[in-house]
């Protein structure tokens, strides 16, 4: 005989879904994003030193700045951009409410209510 697999009981803290999966997602997202960008582009700078390349190395080391300024730009605004959307969708769903067990098959109607067919 095999062990049926034992299921967890839902919690009441919030309701399941997709915005609590993502919320927990969102601070190393945002401190991945704005900080790989600068690791990235400092590593790639390396190449672009005085007496490695020809002219002046200055100005593609600015741009490489900037890439990396708008790269952590970017992902910061995505990620609060998506915790404005989690926080609007967990606050739409609100708590999680637990109903009685009974189960009601028939309407019933309000006293001095007619039957309509």
């Amino acid at each position: 005989m095999s062990a049926s697999p034992v299921i967890p009981p839902r919690t009441p803290l919030g309701a399941p879904g997709l915005e609590r999966a993502l919320t927990r997602w969102l601070i190393p997202a945002y401190f991945i994003g704005v900080g790989l960008p600068w690791i990235v582009g400092a590593w790639i700078k390396t190449g672009y030193q005085p007496g490695l390349v020809d002219g002046d190395p200055q100005p593609i080391r600015d741009l490489i700045d900037i890439f990396c300024i708008g790269i952590s730009l970017f992902d910061a605004t995505l990620v609060f951009t998506v915790g404005i959307g989690c926080l609007v969708v967990s606050i739409m769903k609100g708590p999680v409410r637990w109903s009685d067990a009974s189960h009601a098959t028939r309407q019933m109607r309000e006293p001095g209510e007619r039957e309509r067919f």
